[in-house]
């Protein structure tokens, strides 16, 4: 079946800062080049990678054009723009609106418990207002995290168009069939590691943070679950999963932090008052990366890598 215009390979494209915690454009400029160009489907700005909580609204923008200059219309791009309330997160995402996105992003407000009613009526509100189509950002941080029922009942709306759901569950893509997501255009993204076995269970595609260091090898494991190729998915999976190793010795984002500045990608990604791995840390994620490797094996012959 047909994938959607959303789907595959979309990281959480991270923020690159200088000494100021300004944005660095130039290493930025890079990292989404350098994704690009390692076959990734599209990119997810100003996302929790990017720590667009911590970012000012002017870097914000910055990111916004530098990303949108790097990719020329090379692949689909989300902005998240989520913010408190109904009127702050409109506010937030008509900076942007003479940028060519193609979908805007929204967690649920996030610092006070709301009714069920109340986070249905931010979504259908922003739905039906905002200059391009959305996308849902569910997430278990927040403290509005939406129920798998709430996700289907706005998949209802013609213009919200699809979700990141970061939940572990492998069940919602077999209770929530391909065909039927089809009937309303709808994306499920799955925010997990697990590509090999949620693409074959019918994820349409993933946001994993991991893929702005190591896109080539997620790339390939959507191509080979994709293809129906199991045991080249089987081994990839396997090295992913190794991989991810890397990030458990400290906070998950200065982990990453530490893969992509062993990748020469970025200096750092973390703005005030997070902060770097030290010393010994980063030599244990160095040492999980070259105990695992991070490029996958040739593709097969006659088949894109």
């Amino acid at each position: 079946m047909e994938l959607p215009h959303l789907h595959g390979i979309v990281p959480p494209l991270a923020s690159p800062v200088g000494p100021d915690d300004a944005i660095d454009a130039a290493a930025l400029r890079k990292l989404a080049g350098f994704l690009i160009d390692s076959g990734v489907h599209g990119l997810w700005v100003m996302g929790t990678t990017a720590r667009f909580d911590l970012i000012t609204d002017a870097d914000a923008r910055t990111a916004a054009e530098t990303v949108v200059e790097v990719n020329a219309g090379r692949v689909p791009l989300v902005l998240n723009v989520s913010d408190m309330g109904t009127r702050r997160t409109l506010e937030r995402a008509s900076r942007h609106d003479d940028l060519p996105f193609d979908y805007y992003a929204a967690l649920p407000p996030w610092y006070q418990p709301f009714s069920g009613g109340e986070v249905m009526g931010y979504f259908y509100a922003l739905a039906d207002a905002l200059a391009r189509p959305l996308v849902i950002y569910n997430a278990p941080w927040v403290c509005n995290q939406l129920s798998f029922d709430q996700i289907r009942t706005l998949a209802e709306h013609p213009r919200i168009v699809g979700v990141k759901d970061v939940n572990p569950s492998l069940f919602r893509t077999q209770d929530w069939t391909v065909p039927a997501r089809r009937e309303r255009d709808f994306t499920y993204l799955h925010g997990s590691d697990l590509i090999g076995t949620s693409t074959a269970l019918g994820a349409d595609g993933f946001v994993p943070a991991i893929g702005n260091a190591f896109p080539e090898l997620t790339v390939a494991l959507w191509d080979a679950a994709r293809g129906g190729d199991e045991a080249r998915a089987f081994r990839l999976q396997n090295q992913l999963t190794r991989l991810a190793r890397a990030l458990s010795f400290g906070g998950m984002l200065a982990c990453l932090e530490a893969c992509c500045r062993h990748r020469g990608l970025l200096d750092r990604m973390l703005p005030c008052p997070m902060a770097s791995l030290d010393p010994e840390a980063t030599r244990r994620v160095v040492r999980a990366i070259e105990e695992a490797g991070f490029l996958p094996e040739p593709a097969p012959e006659g088949v894109s890598a």
